[in-house]
């Protein structure tokens, strides 16, 4: 009869540990596939969206409490009867606008455009200059009349040609009411309220000097 060797559970352990070792370095590559780490641009992407979000969110309330102080005002100046007198709508347009002056007397740049929206619309002026052609890019600037600095409550000149915004960049910018109006004023855009003729916010230097 043939003997069989026997090995001793002594001898085996040092096989089976070294099995095991194995195993464990192997597993990470093999059954759990270890992910990458997530690009600090990409964690950051979620946060610019927000904030932009955000300010575009305060932007709207802020134009809104704009036209509700704007209408108590008119109710408050005069009744706004329908009347075919153009100076007597002359006198409530003047007298209304000198009430909004008024209310809002220490308004600052700022005011109505938050940090983010003001930075949004120059980018969008100037990825609009980057797409025209070089003949479309001095229209531009030469419609626009070389103006000093706006001011916030200060009556846009009578005697100052009104550049309207190109259509294709006017749809690049956030929303306005019917009664607001982005224009050229300088180097600068400008929020002017239609109805009164006065400037009611600014984004300072969006266009190349003259």
């Amino acid at each position: 009869m043939t003997s069989r060797s026997r090995v001793s559970p002594a001898m085996q352990r040092p096989a089976t540990i070294i099995a095991a070792l194995m195993l464990v370095a192997v597993l990470p590559t093999v059954g759990f596939p270890q992910q990458s780490p997530v690009p600090r641009a990409a964690a950051r992407a979620p946060q610019a969206v927000n904030a932009q979000a955000a300010g575009m969110e305060e932007f709207q309330k802020r134009l809104n409490a704009y036209l509700s102080l704007r209408e108590s005002l008119s109710d408050k100046v005069q009744p706004l009867s329908p009347t075919p007198d153009s100076a007597e709508l002359t006198s409530r347009q003047e007298a209304l606008a000198a009430a909004m002056k008024a209310a809002r007397a220490n308004a600052k740049p700022g005011d109505l455009i938050p940090k983010e929206v003001a930075e949004q619309i120059a980018a969008a002026v100037t990825a609009d200059r980057k797409r025209r052609k070089p003949v479309a890019k001095a229209a531009t600037l030469a419609e626009a009349p070389p103006l000093p600095a706006p001011a916030i409550n200060k009556t846009y000149p009578a005697d100052v040609a009104l550049p309207t915004v190109p259509p294709l960049l006017l749809a690049q910018l956030p929303k306005l009411p019917d009664n607001l109006q982005y224009r050229f004023y300088g180097r600068h855009i400008v929020i002017l309220d239609g109805d009164l003729q006065i400037i009611t916010d600014y984004v300072s230097n969006v266009l190349p000097p003259h």
